[in-house]
């Protein structure tokens, strides 16, 4: 039998451990299976207690997937939006959304707070090296949030290998038919029935953001009320709200929420 003095000084060094892997954001779930794990390492003899322990944990704290890693999630995105996303610009999303923060010393990315709602942080341990750190994985659940990021204007295009790559002389060649492709976008524009906000900007060549896209529809809404006594209509199959203006008026009265977010001198 081991005595007070062995565990507690056992324990003493699994916590100091824990600590670590809780500043790497480590959910408290595996970090408590990590302590059993490693009092069982350290002393064998209480392997049964320990995975005991584990078992009431793994009861109590049932994950409901395995989850998936930004490789994987790239590739089910790219399948879903038919255009190409790469697992770097799925790290920015998860970043820009406030679902994981990078810490340059570690080189690692962190769970937050809000992520922890979508994923968990797990201790990983490299196949080819000696390296050792947390992995986040990510829930299906954040899926249908990533697609509406990256539907959103500018967002899945940057940093994004079209299919149809162009060549400089290509791009000479566009650049002598730039007054034709304005001409007919903006005929495009008129015969356009409904518009939303991601589209209007996508048109304009305006690169935004989810929090500036929601903002502008705020008041294109607030100025659509105004003028006609009722809300806009909004598409269905969308998770956040999503309002199409019908109408050739569409172009004018979202072109004043643009500017008054972008340019509010100008309001």
């Amino acid at each position: 039998m081991l005595s007070p003095e062995q565990v507690a000084t056992a324990v003493q060094t699994i916590d100091q451990l824990s600590g670590w892997l809780e500043n790497a954001g480590l959910s408290n779930a595996a970090i408590a299976q990590f302590k059993f794990n490693a009092l069982a390492a350290m002393h064998p003899e209480l392997k049964e207690v320990a995975e005991l322990a584990k078992s009431l944990i793994g009861a109590t704290h049932s994950l409901p997937e395995e989850g998936m890693s930004v490789t994987e999630l790239a590739a089910t995105l790219t399948e879903n939006l038919t255009v190409k996303i790469k697992p770097e610009q799925v790290n920015t999303a998860l970043a820009k959304l406030g679902y994981q923060e990078r810490n340059d010393e570690k080189r690692i990315w962190v769970i937050t707070e809000a992520g922890c709602e979508h994923g968990i942080s797990l201790l990983a341990s490299s196949k080819t090296n000696k390296w050792q750190g947390p992995q986040l994985k990510w829930y299906r659940s954040v899926i249908p949030i990533l697609e509406e990021y990256f539907q959103q204007a500018g967002n899945s295009t940057d940093n994004v290998e079209q299919k149809n790559g162009s060549s400089p002389e290509t791009e000479a060649s566009n650049s002598n038919h730039s007054n034709h492709n304005s001409a007919s976008n903006k005929a495009n524009a008129k015969s356009k029935k409904a518009w939303t906000i991601a589209e209007r900007l996508k048109e304009k060549g305006i690169k935004s953001n989810p929090d500036q896209i929601q903002l502008i529809q705020s008041f294109a809404d607030d100025y659509y009320q105004a003028k006609h006594g009722t809300n806009p209509p909004k598409l269905t199959n969308r998770r956040i709200p999503v309002s199409s203006y019908p109408g050739e008026e569409a172009i004018e009265l979202i072109d004043r929420a643009i500017d008054t977010v972008f340019n509010p001198k100008k309001k």
